[in-house]
């Protein structure tokens, strides 16, 4: 039965609960505050986002090191392409992966595995002699990026008060700006051995040791019917205040409607009978629409080409000699501007956020293409040069501040609870393949279009997609889940 709330909002289980830490240890049970248990359960997310972002990063650095005339290992620039790409490419099957592990065996336990390809990956590129290896190595550590696409934002989502939930959040954007920078500063001053023995080591180490003190996600407990650890789950992340004790009710309330619901309709207690039935409903396929597009247009605005090919793209933007210097002020603006937009989450409606980052992001790029255009037309001009660097910046600011954070935003918001993990394995593949695509595809359209035009195709996608998006996406800011996800079925 459903626990009913008192006059003063405090439940049955927030009494047994509390009653029960104090005969325990005798302490408060807000010795320490919610926001700080909250930021906690963040912190293994974000150690693996940091992860993750050497892998987005490493490129940058590895392919100039293996191009130079002292490489023992000399590739061409077809395999070069290859070497960077192919860790986009295995996201997408990662995710898929990732979502299925997280809705069968929990969201900590995602984490834990995620580690594994992490550890074997990293050690095949450190101990590579051959591009087969590396390659090999490439594709796990990709493969661990993807399986840390669905879980990551989800367990954020749902660990975290709506208050908070934004800010949260945006640290997956921040936290893989941060390892980008990370990587391409260790890969300025070391060898790309040595960053790979790190990136093996380190990470997967303090992921382990966050994870063994953190609860599993209370949503996720209570669609395995474990309600007793749901309740303990959910109070020792949240406390026992009003507005915590009145959501909690809320999901426990939706998670016997949808009981009864299964029980009267006879249907069967297996995932794709499941999945069939909630395929139908808005609130599935509305949010995972929204979601979709706001992947592919933050994909295709192109970012992590700029972040993939930081080097070779600064030759051209500033010319030879300045590029590693460059890469590391484009790498600190990324890092702050992501930082920004964890206070932009916080104070500002997510409608707005868009509108601001799709037109700024738009408007730079677009410079940035007429710049270039100028500067290959008028070679030597290093005034040009370095306008096209300060709209380069410019534009790295704007889709940090929203493209690039949203749709993680969004996927860990507004997804439908019970099929959260299908719904973030596909959203999260689907962006990865949209990765992969435009990362493969960057040298071959530069060859054909030049820089230039192909920045000024980004440009036109942001400005186009984030009109439609704009008038698409529903606020969620200030909300609970349940809130969201109720507003998508109602009219």
């Amino acid at each position: 039965m459903v626990p009913k709330a008192t006059d003063t909002t405090e439940t049955r289980f927030q009494h047994e609960y509390l009653n029960e830490r104090s005969v325990n240890d005798g302490k408060n049970v807000d010795s320490f505050s919610p926001l700080l248990r909250q930021i906690f359960a963040a912190c293994a997310p974000i150690a693996a986002t940091i992860s993750a972002g050497f892998t987005i990063g490493y490129s940058a650095i590895f392919l100039p090191q293996l191009q130079s005339e002292s490489s023992t290992i000399p590739i061409t620039l077809e395999e070069g392409s290859w070497i960077a790409s192919l860790a986009a490419f295995a996201m997408a099957p990662g995710c898929l992966l990732g979502g299925f592990i997280m809705q069968k065996y929990g969201r900590k336990f995602s984490h834990y595995f995620l580690c594994i390809p992490t550890i074997i990956g990293w050690f095949s590129i450190y101990f590579a002699k051959s591009i087969p290896l590396i390659l090999l190595g490439r594709f796990l550590t990709g493969l661990a990026t993807g399986l840390l696409g669905p879980p990551g934002t989800v367990y954020i989502g749902e660990t975290s008060e709506p208050k908070n939930r934004g800010f949260l959040l945006a640290t997956i954007t921040l936290s893989m700006s941060f390892g980008i920078l990370l990587c391409h500063i260790m890969g300025t001053f070391f060898h790309w051995k040595t960053v790979a023995l790190i990136s093996a080591t380190i990470f997967p180490c303090i992921i382990f040791m966050i994870l063994s003190y953190l609860p599993e996600s209370p949503s996720w407990l209570l669609t395995q019917n474990r309600l007793k650890e749901a309740e303990e789950a959910f109070l020792w992340l949240r406390g026992t205040s009003p507005d915590a004790a009145g959501e909690l009710e809320g999901l426990i309330k939706k998670h016997e409607i949808t009981k009864k619901e299964e029980d009267a309709s006879n249907i069967e207690n297996n995932f794709l009978t499941k999945l069939k039935i909630n395929m139908r409903k808005p609130e599935f396929y509305k949010p995972l629409g929204i979601i979709l597009l706001c992947f592919f247009i933050m994909q295709f605005s192109g970012v992590n080409s700029v972040a993939f090919y930081t080097v070779s793209l600064m030759k051209n933007v500033t010319g030879p000699g300045n590029e590693y210097f460059s890469m590391i002020i484009i790498d600190t603006v990324r890092v702050l501007s992501s930082f920004v937009a964890c206070v932009l989450l916080k104070m500002c409606y997510r409608r707005t956020l868009l509108m601001i980052s799709g037109t700024g992001t738009s408007i730079c790029m677009i410079a940035v293409s007429i710049c270039m255009y100028y500067s290959k037309t008028n070679l030597g001009n290093s005034n040009i040069s370095w306008l096209s660097m300060i709209f380069l910046i410019g534009y790295i600011c704007f889709i940090s501040c929203g493209l690039f954070p949203l749709p993680w935003v969004l996927q860990g918001e507004m997804l439908q609870q019970v099929t959260r993990g299908f719904s973030s394995g596909l959203t999260s593949c689907f962006n990865f393949i949209c990765f992969f695509i435009v990362v493969k595809t960057f040298v071959q359209l530069s060859a054909v279009m030049e820089t230039f035009g192909v920045f000024m195709v980004y440009a036109l996608i942001a400005l186009i997609g984030t009109l439609v998006l704009y008038r698409i996406l529903p606020e969620t800011k200030n909300r609970t889940l349940q809130q969201i996800e109720d507003g998508f079925s109602s009219k």
